[in-house]
């Protein structure tokens, strides 16, 4: 009896180690930096991004190293009615993910389930998350299918976004009871139902010039539930201290699906004169599949709350630990589901989005024109007309209501940014450009490096002539594609040796530009080839330093 006793106590001593280190990992929240270009941002495997590593300062740092940030905090919250009952899985400030995946209604991980990051660079042998990518790949860690035989071939294929500077990877869930919290920021603590999500977090960067101050996120987000999710929004909740937290400015660019955060005053305690913009964009939102073609929903509202501290109206302040509350932020209104007001409207006065004129131009409903401080469902309450006083923002981007059924997928896909001009207002402006870049990145399929040109179909392959030719040490090659083709253009020397591959994959019919930059070349003869299916095409090009 004795010994059955020992047994069941050493049974029950490891079940409740293995039970204290999975909640004390999830607790301490296992931070991992993106941070190859300009932006350093930490994502923690409670979901949420844009933390610091330190937890002493904002999350987003701008520029990298400089010990300055834009933002403190993001994150992914879902909400839904499964079966008339509300569900939520809210991400904002501590988040209520967990890695893991669901498995028979249940939640379920291993130590398998992290943070995956590989740079550019990277091989088997220096990183052990490029060695050991191929155990994510069933759950959607993306890889570049280099033989293009559709099976992914850890000591040929490359794991990755294909052309990215580096990726982060992590599947997670909010199975887990224990990840839900009362008092996770926006919402929270719903424990019953559960949503049972399955999310493959892809998160991505590029030191090309263009977009050095971009990063991407895709969610692949999965119904594992054996219920429908009705009525479901998905959203970013972003609180952004741009340099100091009580200075700021929020708006909205309908156009882009654009929220972003510019410092109201013309110099920051932190960022001195001319402070930076940031923003977060909708690419891709959730999308109908009922309809054909399918509609990307892009953002559907977009609205804001202002932390308790600086005095909003009741139901503008934060909806720390309210559910519901937070849901009807989502859906575009105030906590109490009154309207948002947009005085500067005409015809129709009611809105989803808030403050979405141009404080670059000083054009329609920006902050510096005052708002609608209305509570209680009014929607006559008097117009204050004088600059609203800066405060601690936090802006949201949200996409829905849809129905999605089980075993469904939606995949959503932001791009964060940060842009700096000759003024606080002029930053905006500056940032709209940016965003208009990340845009065709985007429509070009991520092809960074090949960018397409015009919208004509070409009536046959053709390959032009580099231009500048001679140049130094950055060339660009044009080509044209007739249809769908898996495409090469290598470089190679004078001996006929390939010394370079600019591109290798599948392309849609277009015309594509890309570009060579030689600088850790020596001068001389370089040749360039096209391949395409049957079609091969070589020219000649100078290289002179």
């Amino acid at each position: 009896m004795k010994k059955v006793f020992l047994l069941v106590l050493v049974i029950a001593l490891i079940s409740g180690f293995a039970f204290l280190t999975r909640n004390d990992k999830r607790n301490a929240g296992t931070v991992v930096t993106l941070d190859v270009n300009n932006l350093k941002s930490g994502f923690k495997t409670s979901g949420i991004f844009n933390r610091d590593t330190s937890n002493t300062q904002s999350g987003l740092e701008w520029p990298k190293g400089s010990g300055k940030y834009v933002c403190f905090t993001s994150g992914l919250t879902m909400a839904c009615y499964i079966n008339g009952q509300f569900a939520m899985t809210a991400g904002s400030y501590k988040g209520e993910y967990a890695p893991g995946y669901v498995l028979n209604g249940g939640y379920a991980t291993n130590a398998n389930f992290k943070f995956y990051k590989v740079t550019k660079g990277d091989n088997a042998g220096s990183n052990p998350d490029w060695a050991n990518w191929g155990l994510m790949v069933p759950y959607g860690a993306p890889w570049t299918d280099v033989n293009h035989n559709g099976i992914y071939d850890p000591t040929v294929d490359t794991p990755g976004v294909r052309g990215a500077s580096q990726t982060l990877f992590i599947c997670l869930t909010d199975a887990d009871t224990a990840s839900h919290d009362i008092g996770e920021g926006f919402g929270g603590g719903i424990k019953n139902p559960l949503m049972l999500s399955e999310v493959h977090l892809t998160a991505w960067a590029y030191t090309k010039n263009s977009i050095k101050d971009v990063q991407f996120i895709k969610y692949e987000v999965i119904n594992k539930n054996t219920a429908a999710w009705d009525s479901t929004i998905l959203s970013i909740i972003s609180d952004p201290d741009l340099g100091t937290a009580t200075d700021d400015y929020i708006g909205c660019d309908t156009i882009r699906d654009m929220p972003y955060c510019y410092n109201a005053n013309p110099t920051d305690q932190i960022y001195g004169v001319a402070p930076p913009a940031y923003g977060m964009m909708f690419l891709q939102g959730l999308v109908r599949k009922d309809v054909t073609p399918n509609v990307n929903l892009g953002m559907t509202a977009s609205n804001y709350f202002t932390n308790t501290g600086s005095s909003p109206p009741p139901c503008e302040s934060d909806p720390n630990g309210e559910p519901i509350p937070a849901y009807n932020i989502m859906k575009g209104f105030k906590k109490d589901l009154t309207w948002w007001i947009n005085p500067y409207d005409a015809n129709i006065r009611k809105t989803k989005f808030t403050y979405p004129g141009k404080p670059e131009l000083n054009i329609g409903w920006t902050e510096t024109k005052g708002s609608m401080q209305n509570c209680n469902g009014d929607t006559n309450t008097a117009y204050y007309g004088t600059p609203n006083i800066p405060g601690d923002r936090r802006f949201t981007i949200n996409s829905g209501p849809l129905r999605i059924l089980p075993g469904d997928t939606q995949r959503v896909i932001v791009a964060q940014m940060v842009a700096r001009g000759i003024t606080n207002r002029n930053s905006v402006g500056n940032l709209r450009e940016l965003a208009d870049t990340a845009i065709a990145i985007y429509q070009g399929g991520f092809n960074v490096g090949i960018m397409p040109i015009g919208n004509e179909i070409p009536a046959k392959f053709s390959l032009n002539q580099n231009y500048p030719n001679p140049f130094n040490p950055t060339t660009t090659i044009k080509f044209d594609i007739p249809f769908s083709s898996l495409v090469k253009i290598a470089i190679y020397d004078i001996s006929g040796r390939e010394i370079q591959t600019l591109v290798n994959e599948q392309l849609q019919s277009g015309t594509y530009e890309t570009q060579w930059n030689a600088s850790s070349y020596s001068s001389g003869v370089y040749f360039y080839r096209l391949s395409a299916g049957d079609f091969s095409e070589t020219k000649r090009m100078l290289l002179i330093k």
